[in-house]
């Protein structure tokens, strides 16, 4: 009964020092007044972790990371009370704590773009006021014009953070003036959603397993590595047709790594690797089985892109981008060329010397 007189007292304490609401904190846990309810209220880690009160939100934290894996979204539960509230705001600190022990970067990578995806779907329904306080969180340079009520961003945000892989992301099909590209309301809502799953990325990759969070969640840690090796050991199974990957030239090694661990790769990137498997006679099922492996695979999205650079849905087939162009791009790894991309200027030629190399062998 203490305890629970403890517990209802720090929410009244929470409320005298004017934060944002409790439901606010508990939809974007990721918000700086978030942690700052935890610290006004003196919850330790040591208290969440053991104390019964916060049983809920340990189940939650769990919830969370099993929906991200399954789902690529933490799910969303009914929160009526401020008790549902409070169990949802702490548990995202512990799911962190739970993926940093897990220590698989395919899975934290997952669980970043589900907490990610979330947030967007909750965003995209909020005033667009609401979105432009969560866009100083991420220093987002981004302008609102209450005459004429649209939405602008600094094209370096724009860029750092737009899924420049989908073709209305490209620069050339946004309006720019003055430096500043005109966006819409969803479209910020998508930036955030980018700029959120980088932040949780490298704050994930930056911590280390608290000894105590994996003795307490040891049983479900365990199961969800198993998990998580039993999907990418299904995946990586799968023949891809008579591609070599160890054959790869520098470049597209990188650009796939990149693909399959999440990363946001430049619209060029992935056209440079998609027409260079395509010139390698590979089917679209055999490259699709590639871009499956990342943990933000969309089939559907991702066949039409290969269709369409393949020539398969359009008029033109593709051909892939040279050493020069690779470079101008951006996209040519100049820290991981190694003696034959010297010599050569094509990827493709890189390829077909490894083949040559590795027969001369035999």
């Amino acid at each position: 009964m203490q305890q629970r007189v403890k517990f209802i007292n720090k929410t009244v304490l929470c409320k005298k020092h004017k934060m944002m609401d409790l439901s606010i904190l508990s939809k974007y846990p990721f918000l700086k007044d978030s942690k700052k309810y935890v610290k006004e209220n003196k919850l330790s880690i040591e208290e969440i972790l053991n104390d019964p009160i916060y049983e809920r939100a340990r189940i939650i934290a769990i919830e969370r990371l099993e929906n991200s894996f399954n789902k690529k979204d933490i799910g969303n539960r009914t929160l009526v009370t401020e008790s549902d509230h409070i169990m949802e705001l702490l548990s995202y600190p512990i799911a962190r704590m739970i993926s940093v022990c897990i220590d698989d970067i395919y899975f934290k990578k997952r669980y970043a773009l589900g907490e990610a995806i979330n947030a967007y779907k909750k965003l995209i329904n909020e005033e667009t006021k609401f979105l432009l306080e969560i866009s100083k969180e991420f220093k987002l340079n981004v302008s609102y014009s209450e005459e004429t009520k649209k939405l602008s961003i600094y094209f370096t945000d724009y860029l750092h953070n737009a899924p420049t892989r989908y073709k209305e992301w490209k620069m050339i099909n946004r309006e720019m003036k003055k430096g500043y590209i005109n966006i819409k309301h969803k479209d910020l809502a998508r930036l955030i959603q980018e700029a959120l799953r980088t932040r949780i990325n490298q704050e994930l990759d930056n911590r280390k397993c608290n000894s105590k969070v994996n003795q307490i969640f040891k049983t479900d840690i365990q199961r969800i590595r198993n998990k998580v090796l039993s999907h990418r050991k299904k995946i990586e199974a799968m023949p891809v047709g008579t591609l070599d990957i160890n054959k790869l030239p520098p470049c597209m090694k990188d650009i796939l790594a990149n693909i399959q661990a999440g990363e946001n790769v430049p619209h060029m990137g992935r056209f440079a690797l998609v027409s260079f498997l395509h010139s390698l006679k590979l089917s679209t099922n055999d490259i699709l089985k590639l871009f499956s492996r990342a943990p933000d695979f969309e089939e559907d999205r991702t066949r039409y892109q290969i269709e369409h650079i393949s020539g398969s849905i359009s008029s033109t087939e593709y051909t892939p981008p040279g050493c020069e162009k690779m470079r101008t791009y951006g996209i040519c790894p100049q820290d991981k060329i190694d003696a034959l991309c010297k010599k050569i200027r094509h990827p493709l030629s890189y390829y077909k010397r490894k083949w040559k190399q590795e027969k001369n062998k035999k």
